[in-house]
């Protein structure tokens, strides 16, 4: 009997069997776990081939722009062409008309482009840094907005936005 403050607490002693069997349980059961676990990542692994279909070296693929990054003429998508992929960790280098990008990309950043009949011109000498970068350089209309002339008629002069 161990006594505390104003309690009497009694400690039985568990005879040993009970411990290993204890022991065992929940051993039994973290091996399940990681059977389930294992068998739930293939699952996703398969349903992942299903939706996002398998892609190459030299396929065209579409990048979403992210709307902060391109213009109210801009196209939603940015065509690029896979150069590379990292089979470690399923990881592509991706480049389009400006340059390669810096970043690497995985599989769900991007949309395979089926029978793609464009023939772009894909520079591998300019890496870029992000895909601000090449939306702000094949820009129709600048930056975020578009160059409108302020005049309600025609321009008159040389100081409207429109002529520059």
């Amino acid at each position: 009997m161990v006594q505390t403050r104003d309690r009497k607490t009694i400690i039985r002693s568990k005879p040993v069997e009970t411990i290993e069997s204890a022991a065992n349980r929940l051993l039994g059961i973290r091996d399940n776990v990681r059977q389930s676990q294992k068998k739930q990542a293939e699952l996703i692994k398969t349903r992942s081939k299903k939706y996002l279909p398998e892609v190459n070296i030299d396929d065209f693929v579409a990048l979403p722009i992210p709307d902060v990054d391109k213009g109210l003429t801009e196209a939603p998508n940015l065509i690029c062409r896979i150069i590379d992929v990292d089979y470690k960790f399923s990881l592509y280098e991706l480049a389009c008309q400006v340059g390669v990008f810096s970043d690497l990309f995985s599989r769900n950043a991007f949309d395979l482009v089926q029978n793609c009949q464009v023939e772009l011109e894909i520079r591998t000498d300019k890496l870029l840094k992000s895909v601000k970068q090449p939306v702000n350089e094949m820009s129709i209309g600048g930056d975020q907005g578009i160059v409108r002339c302020n005049f309600t008629s025609q321009c008159i002069k040389n100081r409207c936005g429109c002529r520059k």
